[in-house]
């Protein structure tokens, strides 16, 4: 499903691919160099200033999230030459995530995009561990090697891990892609493998539990918020697939708004707040001129108008213009219409027919009709 990130911070892009960091990504950035620079080299290695011990923490430390940022980035181009559209990374607290447009077309591009992830961290574990040998050969700095060797067995736990066959982790979907295949039913695979999920969150927090009654007090709240997560992501995950496969079914006409309040394009801007916004409470309106749709007025093109300059000023001064991606057919889907939204940076379409407006679709109002569903368990039905 299209989201829009609430607590990412953009960071670059790579072929093209918006990287992002979560702000947890921040926090869990410092533990790793924290624990590395006064735990783990230390005592592995010791002998060295503790100004060593910190560089070469800080330097596995960011050649541990680039080892993340290139398995996602192999999910990402794999998903782009399989026509998925990947345009975003997410690097978050316990790894990272590439945003596909929506659930891969077939079993075969799940299995391909997910497959790429482990075997991308596969190959990066074992040219570390060459590079530590080769560099133990020339008698090289040992706390140089102590990287590598770091990086070589980081990158293949984390291969091992996301091998693991619970949804959403790369396991998860080969398992999902299997039983998808077997079944020619994408609902039914993706709830099989949540479920997967699910039970290895309970089992990593059973673990992390034992391990904190057997003093290992860091490893066990490790394990806990790891399976606290994957439990949480296994819901989502399967929540997600169920509202797209849901919004592929659902066509816009029968879920748009009919009859919306419009504006007139002469009106004052005073008056449009006055009578529309606050009395109605909804976030933009269509504006209309001569009878035709003209351009579209939002919530916050109004706020980003000075409160002082508002009373001389009309809608057509401030209105976003009509443009063709801002209209949407009545027979599109609701799921369409939703990434339209997306790409548009819109939260409302206008509904045309031929060249008859005939109804407006907001981002809200399809919120709205998915949580009725829910409510009413008709969700994917």
């Amino acid at each position: 499903m299209p989201t829009i990130p609430t607590r990412a911070i953009r960071l670059t892009k790579i072929a093209g691919i918006r990287i992002d960091i979560d702000y947890s990504w921040l926090f869990i950035f410092m533990l790793v160099v924290w624990s590395l620079a006064s735990g783990y080299f230390p005592q592995a290695y010791p002998g060295y200033k503790e100004l060593q011990y910190w560089i070469v923490g800080l330097v596995a430390a960011l050649m541990f999230f680039l080892s993340v940022l290139f398995h996602e980035l192999c999910h990402a181009i794999m998903g782009n030459r399989l026509g998925e559209n990947v345009d975003r990374i997410t690097l978050f607290i316990f790894g990272g995530m590439a945003h596909l447009s929506g659930e891969p077309k077939s079993a075969a591009d799940e299995f391909t995009i997910a497959a790429v992830g482990p075997l991308s961290s596969l190959l990066l574990g074992l040219l570390f561990w060459i590079l530590a040998g080769f560099m133990a050969l020339k008698s090289g700095s040992s706390l140089r090697i102590a990287v590598f060797r770091y990086l070589a067995f980081v990158n293949l736990a984390l291969a091992f891990f996301n091998l693991l066959p619970g949804y959403p982790l790369d396991g998860g979907r080969l398992l999902r892609a299997a039983l998808w295949r077997r079944w020619n039913n994408i609902e039914r695979a993706t709830a099989r493998a949540a479920d997967w999920g699910s039970t290895i969150a309970w089992g990593l927090m059973a673990m992390g539990t034992l391990e904190i009654f057997g003093g290992a007090l860091v490893g066990g709240l490790w394990l806990i918020f790891i399976g606290l997560f994957l439990r949480g992501a296994a819901a989502t995950g399967y929540q997600g697939t169920m509202m797209e496969q849901t919004l592929k079914r659902v066509r816009v006409g029968e879920i748009m708004t009919t009859r919306p309040a419009t504006l007139d394009s002469d009106m004052g801007v005073v008056d449009a707040i006055q009578d529309y916004f606050l009395k109605l409470g909804y976030g933009g309106f269509p504006v209309v001129a001569d009878g035709r749709v003209v351009g579209v007025l939002s919530l916050g093109l109004v706020s980003k108008c000075i409160p002082e300059e508002r009373k001389n000023m009309r809608v057509k001064d401030i209105m976003r213009p009509i443009d063709p991606s801002m209209e949407i057919s009545p027979s599109a889907t609701a799921l369409g219409a939703l990434y339209q939204m997306n790409e548009t940076s819109s939260g409302r379409l206008i509904v045309v027919d031929g060249e008859q407006f005939v109804g407006l679709i907001t981002r809200g109002g399809i919120t709205r009709f998915i949580q009725i569903k829910a409510q009413l368990g008709s969700v994917s039905a």
